[in-house]
């Protein structure tokens, strides 16, 4: 009988090491900016990350799409490609501003008015072991746009470290009126 309780009790332990997480709430963080413009999501998709963003601007931020990388199975970040469409007009010119290969982006520093004048993606390092973000934000990222003529200034993060940017959010008709990023675990 001892064998038997001692069986069930490491039948328990390794029971309780292999129980799933549940899954955290998909974080759709404010969108800054006016009320302008036609809704849009832009979405990596299930198993990606967002790594970067791929944009027409010129004074004003004219269009705005991504640029997302799958976690792979061992957590490690796949290839880098662009996904979807962009959203917005066609003025202004090709941008594209991204992580450094082992980052991924975990904000947004929106400048906006009437419109987005400007953006900045906020990249943290991708922790592959634990599936996360570490570390501060890189202090601002790669700028997009003109930020000098900023009225307002909104710093907008990912509030957990296992959910990073996921996607994008906002309105646009010929310019972007409004951005906040979509946060989820890949």
């Amino acid at each position: 009988m001892t064998q038997h309780i001692l069986c069930f009790v490491m039948f328990l332990n390794v029971a309780v090491l292999y129980v799933p997480q549940a899954d955290l709430h998909t974080q759709w963080l404010p969108v800054y900016g006016s009320s302008g413009g036609t809704a849009f999501a832009l979405d990596c998709g299930n198993g990606r990350v967002m790594t970067g963003v791929r944009t027409r601007a010129a004074r004003l931020v004219d269009a705005v799409g991504l640029i997302c990388r799958p976690v792979n199975a061992n957590g490690t970040l796949g290839s880098e490609t662009t996904v979807g469409p962009l959203a917005g007009g066609g003025g202004g010119s090709v941008e594209v501003r991204r992580c450094a290969a082992d980052a991924v982006v975990a904000g947004l520093d929106i400048r906006y008015g009437n419109v987005v004048d400007g953006f900045g993606i906020n990249c943290k390092s991708w922790k592959a072991s634990t599936r996360s973000v570490e570390g501060p934000p890189d202090g601002g990222g790669p700028h997009v746009g003109k930020v000098g003529m900023n009225r307002s200034r909104e710093v907008s993060r990912c509030e957990s470290i296992k959910q990073p940017a996921s996607g994008l959010r906002g309105r646009a008709a010929m310019l972007v009126d409004a951005i906040g990023l979509v946060c989820d675990e890949p």
